[in-house]
């Protein structure tokens, strides 16, 4: 198929428009970024019945996020990082400590006084509260918490419940918000150039973006009329999410997005043919 020079542009930028706008949903799907909680889980503080986990297949090692594994029996475990690679974890009297400064009291622990240093290519994860007795019956080791990084499934991103994370991060509010608004400028954007874009991709990139707007607008649309406000946050971090499958880290995918959210603008907004006009005149 022969590409006109004047529709080579447009083209190409609706091939990025579907890897970066209309490949999302399939990630979501495929690799579960959002995940929820069955039950109530006392272990973490973020962690409550019906609260909901926003993971990132790109792990961003750091004490104190939490992260994503299977036990051996295959089921998904969340724990937290305290300890990164040199550190020096110690137990002694109900006190956790790394590198000699208190992480946590555990009276209800039977673990045993001692210290070791966290392996390379390990971390030692353990949780924000004991609930019960039950640790204490088969306490183990400080040993039994190194979890190596390549047994690393994911990040968690975010977590949310009902209300209260949309409260106490408004700006994820706005930035789900918008991100659905340019999705519907992408989409828009598309059929006011369908005459310029080769037909093959214009159809697969109008399809693919109409099919992800019409998706988080919904997700968005429910989520709010069911008091769900934390569900535009979530729409935010889920994107955040899939330009992480590229390699990104964390806070290199939130940059990224604001740099794509400029270019779209630009690259939607740009009366090209005008311009050729008058340069051609």
């Amino acid at each position: 198929m022969r590409v006109n020079r004047s529709s080579l542009g447009p083209t190409l930028l609706s091939l990025l428009a579907v890897v970066v706008f209309g490949l999302p949903i399939i990630y979501t799907v495929m690799y579960h970024p959002i995940s929820r909680m069955a039950s109530a889980n006392p272990l973490y503080k973020e962690l409550s019945k019906n609260a909901f986990m926003v993971m990132s297949a790109k792990v961003d090692l750091a004490a104190g996020r939490l992260i994503s594994f299977d036990d051996a029996a295959g089921k998904m475990q969340i724990s937290r990082i305290v300890g990164m690679p040199g550190d020096e974890v110690g137990f002694a009297a109900g006190i956790l400590s790394v590198n000699g400064k208190p992480a946590g009291k555990y009276p209800l622990s039977a673990l045993p006084n001692s210290t070791l240093i966290v392996p390379q290519q390990a971390v030692f994860f353990f949780p924000d509260f004991i609930p019960d007795t039950a640790e204490s019956a088969n306490p183990g080791t400080l040993a039994n918490h190194l979890l190596a990084q390549s047994n690393i499934n994911a990040s968690v991103l975010y977590v949310f419940d009902q209300a209260t994370s949309a409260a106490q991060h408004p700006e994820l509010f706005v930035y789900g918000s918008a991100l659905i608004v340019l999705y519907g400028l992408v989409f828009f954007g598309l059929g006011k150039r369908k005459e310029r874009i080769v037909k093959p991709v214009y159809y697969l990139a109008r399809i693919s973006v109409g099919l992800n707007f019409a998706i988080w607008l919904l997700l968005g649309v429910i989520g709010l009329s069911l008091g769900y406000n934390a569900v535009m946050p979530a729409i935010y971090y889920a994107f955040v999410s899939w330009l992480t499958f590229f390699g990104l880290s964390v806070a290199a995918a939130g940059t990224t997005l604001v740099a794509i959210v400029i270019f779209a603008v630009l690259a939607l907004f740009s009366d090209t043919e005008f311009t050729a006009k008058r340069l051609n005149s």
